[in-house]
């Protein structure tokens, strides 16, 4: 009799090795260089503020084995919405980010977060030549916060590394953003104004300062959305238009040993030449001054005259 030994082949239960990337460089993609973006407390939120792209620098980042990868793009802080605010200071700038990412400058334009799986090729390549993130800011709810919004990270590609685990292999990141307000400015006709005023006598200039009474005049705001924080430098005249031995007044034609004296809201004297600040105000509200006639030295005598004064106006 024949006798037969049975065999027993028991299969395998060990997974079969990941398919997955590995890493060459890191690229890196700035957002923003030296690029300025106007916003202003009156913009609606959802207003489309800037747009921009940062483009790929031609290098090799990953080396693939054969199989199927999967490749991500997430925000830095984990977040699955389309948008993410920014921030100034650590805090909340009014305004929020969306980004979207097109490889090799063809294909689907991906925004974030995204994911998708690719079969690889055994040695296939991915490179930056032709990368694309394109950028678009938006106003959001809450106080604008101006300045330069907070550097750093905000989101990343990651795909699957050979045996397993993830790798970063693209940096989108805030490089040199900033927050700008809206232009300030005074109204044309303001700053083109003509002050009248009253006929004068002796008698006028017999006050204990030997001047005559004071005469408000106005300049008004045309616009200015967002005065919080900002100061309004005021510059009437340039220091060559004072009166000789007094520096603090304005010289005049016409009247003899008279001469023109501004003043603030508060009638503080505004040399000519000399920045006077105070805080910025709103849109249609004012800035008041004063003008009115200083005696210079003994016998004043009588005349007319026009006396144009340059007006400069910054805000810092």
């Amino acid at each position: 009799m024949l006798g037969y030994a049975a065999a027993v082949v028991a299969a395998s239960t060990a997974p079969a090795a990941w398919a997955g990337c590995s890493r060459v460089n890191l690229a890196t993609y700035q957002i923003g260089q030296t690029s300025y973006v106007d916003v202003s407390a009156d913009d609606e939120p959802g207003k489309l503020l800037r747009t921009g792209q940062a483009n790929g620098e031609g290098k090799l980042l990953l080396t693939c084995d054969a199989g199927p990868v999967m490749f991500r793009g997430r925000w830095e802080n984990d977040s699955q919405d389309r948008q993410i605010p920014l921030t100034v200071g650590g805090l909340d700038a009014g305004v929020g980010i969306r980004l979207n990412m097109q490889e090799d400058g063809r294909g689907e334009d991906r925004p974030f977060p995204h994911e998708f799986t690719r079969g690889m090729a055994a040695g296939e390549e991915v490179r930056s030549d032709a990368d694309t993130v394109r950028y678009e800011i938006y106003r959001t709810a809450g106080p604008v916060r101006f300045g330069k919004i907070d550097i750093g990270r905000i989101a990343q590609s990651t795909v699957d590394q050979k045996g397993g685990g993830l790798v970063v292999f693209r940096s989108m990141d805030i490089f040199n953003l900033i927050l700008r307000r809206p232009t300030c400015s005074i109204v044309p006709d303001d700053l083109n104004q003509t002050v009248v005023l009253p006929e004068y006598n002796l008698s006028n200039f017999a006050t204990p300062e030997r001047a005559t009474p004071w005469v408000p005049f106005a300049m008004r705001v045309g616009a200015c959305s967002d005065p919080l924080g900002l100061i309004a430098t005021f510059r009437f005249g340039l220091e060559g238009d004072a009166e000789p031995g007094h520096p603090e007044w304005f010289t005049l034609k016409g009247p003899v040993n008279v001469a023109l004296e501004l003043g603030t809201k508060d009638k503080r004297t505004m040399a000519p030449g000399r920045e006077v600040s105070m805080n910025a105000l709103g849109t249609g509200e004012r800035y008041d001054f004063n003008v009115r006639l200083r005696e210079t030295r003994p016998t004043v005598q009588g005349g007319t005259f026009q006396r144009p004064v340059r007006v400069e106006v910054e805000y810092l």
